[in-house]
């Protein structure tokens, strides 16, 4: 269910916020509303960027000729706030957004375009998938750690192809300390394409001999052992072909520049262009400070008087490019120097991880701005040699 209300420029209430159904008939009725305030030519309409709804609605009303502004909801929630008696409603909301339409003075979002639409939904539904890996992947270490504690340690990389494989069917340390060798051995060999054998079987069903878990039978734990291995292993396959589609999507321009920093991988840059749009919106004095706006990565202030808080990354912009623009971040200070120094340089002042790091955002945006006002890829700065003594 939505909600709409028109108000004219002197502030007048034109249209009563009315109440919209998400279907075909709630459309039409909206349609008809705008119709009798002069249709395209005299209307213009905003709404906010929540949810996903609006996608629709946008679309429905750009077809049919409407200006169409997407309203970041905390400019409107600061209209709404103005209701001293803090009564909040859709119907109010409506009243708001068409305010700020009246008054002006918002940045409203661009529309996109349908192959960065595209893009945007892929690298999303893979950050979906990888967060779902990631809880099943806590899930079944969790579930070893009671089953068969030594598991982990002896495997070395408990998600590789054949760790998994060989979890999935000696889930417990009960089941591996009886596990026939060449069972065992051949299992190892064949899901690692032989780079291992009976050596690994033999280190394997020891540790379960001589497991905390030996005599605990547990056959619930084992069961969800096994599925959880199966859930893994499905949403490695759904996030291989999700990056395989991310890349036949057509390449935004700053896929391409961010793609030329050493690190930098070819999935992280497509799902930064993606949430960035056309970067030449941000064009113009403060380029860099505008991008960091919008991730939400620029420091934030707090004060009064003589009492000033601490600053804090001010969280308030897109957090999918945060998130993107992090993950980037941490891949390229391990394999380019350049920005590993401005890591290192504040881990050398004691500042936490994350911090350290956003630094590292603030650089790669930095660069990124760069590249894109002078349309060429990074070249890394030349190290000088230290002379001999």
């Amino acid at each position: 269910m939505h909600a709409a209300a028109a108000v004219n420029e002197a502030g007048a209430v034109v249209m009563q916020p009315r109440s919209l159904t998400q279907d075909a008939g709630g459309y039409a009725s909206l349609f008809g509303a705008l119709s009798e305030l002069g249709g395209a030519d005299s209307v213009a309409v905003g709404m906010e960027a929540t949810g996903h709804y609006w996608k629709v609605r946008r679309h429905a009303l750009a077809a049919r000729g409407y200006r169409v502004d997407v309203i970041n909801p905390l400019v409107t929630a600061r209209e709404a706030s103005a209701d001293v008696r803090g009564r909040k409603t859709d119907k109010l909301d409506a009243i708001a957004i068409a305010n700020v339409m009246r008054k002006g003075g918002y940045s409203p979002a661009p529309a996109e375009l349908a192959a960065t639409d595209a893009l945007k939904s892929l690298a999303r539904h893979r950050k979906a998938l990888v967060s779902r890996r990631s809880d099943a992947k806590l899930r079944l270490i969790a579930a070893l750690d009671v089953a068969f504690p030594e598991a982990t340690k002896t495997l070395g990389d408990l998600f590789g192809t054949a760790s998994l494989a060989v979890v999935k069917t000696f889930p417990s340390a009960r089941v591996a300390a009886d596990a026939d060798i060449r069972k065992l051995t051949s299992l190892f060999s064949k899901a690692s394409g032989g780079q291992l054998g009976r050596e690994a079987a033999e280190a394997y069903r020891e540790a379960a001999r001589h497991s905390l878990s030996l005599n605990i039978c547990n056959e619930g734990e084992e069961f969800v052992i096994s599925q959880t291995v199966d859930e893994i292993r499905a949403a490695n396959s759904q996030i291989d072909a999700a990056e395989k589609r991310m890349l036949t999507e057509p390449q935004p321009f700053i896929a391409g520049i961010l793609g030329s920093i050493k690190g930098a991988g070819r999935i992280q840059p497509l799902a930064v262009a993606s949430e960035i749009g056309d970067l030449s919106r941000f064009a113009g004095a403060n380029m860099k400070k505008k991008v960091l706006a919008y991730a939400g990565c620029e420091p934030r202030v707090r004060e009064s008087g003589k009492w000033k808080g601490r600053t804090k990354m001010s969280k308030r912009g897109s957090p999918a490019l945060r998130n993107a623009l992090y993950l980037m971040a941490g891949t390229i200070r391990l394999h380019s120097p350049g920005f590993n120094e401005v890591y290192s340089r504040q881990i050398a002042k004691g500042k936490h991880h994350n911090v350290a790091l956003s630094h590292v955002v603030r650089k790669i945006v930095d660069v990124m701005c760069g590249m894109y006002k002078t349309n060429t890829s990074f070249i890394p700065p030349q190290v000088e040699p230290v002379p001999c003594q």
